[in-house]
């Protein structure tokens, strides 16, 4: 395990996805002590026995269901069976409803893997922007879109908002019973989307099974489903995720079991002040870290402690990076990416920890996942935190709830009067006496301690150009400050990093993007429409964070949002140039 002789584990399995890493002498021997405890201790006979006296002795044990991912041969062949044939009903697209866990797998397969055969194109909505909603909604033809609505609990709100709409819209265009035939919904069995769904006269509906959390289905039909519908082969797809399973056994030498390794890894890293664990991606692969960072995000980030996650951060030089970093590199055997592995290699020279998941092609994905999940789990034990709850999710979906029924009972939502305004932009939070948007912004940041992070919440429509201007963002702050960075579109985020960020380790510095919308959206059924829903769904989540403890700024946009977004980067360049 030493610095200049990076460790791969042997395996006897050739079809089994590789794996090695490069770590210091010291994160090394913390490794090697975890691994010699693990054995000692049975941790891995525990885990499969589904003992919750592995982490805290709550409620785990119900929580371990996708350790035999669609355990049931006959229900995956009608699962199947269905999809097919919605596949051959004239249908061209397919468009998932959904948030967290019931969407991020289904879109890491859809990007990763796309259309094969008769297979349909599928598109992800997970937000409550009524511009991404509109836009989503003039990209497919809606006579032949399937719409799958996928809520585990059956009662998420933005998946609930989604389907009225989208119901609605071809309702008006071919009734109520036909409109009914173009959805499916994926759910727990009793859920109240099971009911709805019955009653609406869906297509099909989809059980989920109850003893698998969100953040880990992909391997059931949250997950399948989607990979289905994509004209793939998902019997095919779980015995290429078998090898995986077979080598993370509880009969696996400790040293050779690739989900006890790595989660040893990422929980000493975490111990010894490497918690930002930066996820570099092949481009094949980079949707891949969207579901990383839920799963490790919700899974370990409570109780003060946690591994951030550090997704589609810009890849920058050694020297941009702070020694709280860990890296994992995904990497695609088939097809070398010779500009990040050049990048790997200058990080793993200069000291940083990295680690490495070797795919020989995308077809093995589902072991990614499958090791991921098993990884996660052993590094929450390693943390002393439940990885399957989320006990400060809610929080901010109450705020979000109360503001909401305000608005919808007449009265304007609660807002702080402006710290200062500079021509589109108005600065809402704690004041700081200072004279200029400039100085607050600087001030802000240059307040961030060592081991801490910045992350940055944009409550826009999620396309290209904010993408980019994201990223943009991300890379001069880092540049300027050395924090690691998170980027996140509201209200996707509240899904994937919300739990982390009022839960997890404390130093996050939270700049929330919120902008006038120049119009808004109506979901029948509901008190409110899209835009008044993201609005209140951003201020809920921003008072939470500072009712914590937790350092947040907002700026919000008047008028058009690109001029906004431009003069917000300026000001962002030259604060963070001081």
């Amino acid at each position: 395990m030493s610095r200049r002789a990076p460790l791969r584990l042997a395996s006897p399995q050739p079809s089994l996805n590789g794996f090695s890493f490069d770590v210091n002498a010291s994160l090394a021997a913390r490794v090697r002590a975890r691994l010699a405890q693990a054995q000692k201790d049975a941790w891995m006979d525990r885990l499969w026995a589904r003992d919750a006296t592995l982490w805290t002795g709550a409620d785990e044990n119900r929580w371990l269901g996708w350790l035999q991912p669609c355990a049931e041969p006959g229900a995956l062949h009608r699962m199947t069976a269905v999809c097919r044939r919605l596949c051959v009903a004239g249908f061209s697209d397919a468009v998932l409803l959904g948030m967290g866990g019931a969407s991020l797998g289904a879109e890491v397969l859809a990007h990763t893997l796309g259309t094969a055969g008769a297979g349909l194109r599928l598109h992800v909505l997970d937000s409550t922007d009524a511009a991404q909603v509109l836009a989503q909604r003039s990209a497919v033809d809606l006579t032949r879109c399937l719409f799958i609505v996928a809520s585990k609990s059956g009662s998420t709100l933005e998946s609930h908002m989604l389907a009225s709409y989208f119901h609605g819209e071809l309702a008006r265009r071919l009734g109520r019973q036909e409109a009914g035939k173009r959805f499916v919904a994926i759910t727990d069995p009793g859920s109240s989307m099971h009911v709805r769904a019955r009653e609406e006269g869906y297509a099909a509906v989809f059980e989920g099974e109850p003893s698998v959390g969100g953040r880990n289905s992909v391997l059931t039909p949250f997950g399948m489903v989607a990979l289905t519908l994509l004209g793939h082969d998902p019997a095919a797809f779980l015995r290429g995720t078998r090898p995986m399973l077979r080598a993370c056994a509880a009969s696996a030498p400790a040293v050779a079991n690739p989900g006890l390794v790595l989660g040893a890894l990422l929980g000493e890293a975490a111990l010894d002040g490497r918690d930002k664990l930066t996820i570099l991606a092949h481009p094949e692969l980079e949707h891949l870290g969207c579901w990383l960072e839920q799963l490790l995000a919700e899974s370990t980030g409570k109780n003060g402690r946690g591994i951030i996650p550090v997704d589609h951060e810009p890849v920058g030089r050694p020297a941009d990076y702070r020694r709280d970093r860990v890296f994992a590199y995904l990497a695609k055997n088939d097809a070398p990416c010779a500009e990040l592995e050049a990048s790997v290699r200058r990080l793993s020279n200069a000291g940083f920890p990295v680690l490495r998941c070797d795919l020989p092609s995308a077809s093995l994905l589902g072991q990614e996942f499958f090791r991921w999940e098993m990884a996660t789990a052993v590094a929450a034990a390693i943390l002393h935190v439940n990885p399957f709850n989320q006990p400060d999710v809610e929080a901010s979906k109450i705020r979000a709830r109360t503001l909401a029924a305000r608005q919808e009972a007449g009265s304007k939502p609660i807002d702080d009067a402006p710290l200062l305004v500079e021509g589109a932009l108005a600065f809402h939070g704690e004041s700081r006496g200072t004279a200029s948007a400039m100085q607050l912004l600087a001030a802000f940041f240059k307040a961030a301690g060592a081991g801490g992070y910045a992350a940055l919440l944009a409550y826009v429509a999620r396309d290209a150009a904010h993408e980019r201007w994201l990223a943009s963002m991300r890379r001069r702050l880092r540049q300027a400050t050395g924090l690691a960075t998170m980027g996140g579109f509201g209200p996707r985020y509240l899904h994937s990093s919300g739990q982390l960020h009022k839960g997890g380790p404390e130093g996050g510095r939270f700049l929330f993007v919120t902008a006038d919308a120049p119009f808004d959206l109506d979901a029948p059924g509901q008190g409110i429409g899209f835009a008044a829903t993201q609005r209140a769904q951003a201020l809920g989540d921003m008072e939470e964070l500072i009712a914590r403890g937790r350092p947040c700024l907002r700026v919000h946009i008047s008028g058009p949002l690109a001029p906004g977004l431009a003069q917000l980067a300026g000001l962002l360049r030259t604060a963070l140039a001081q």
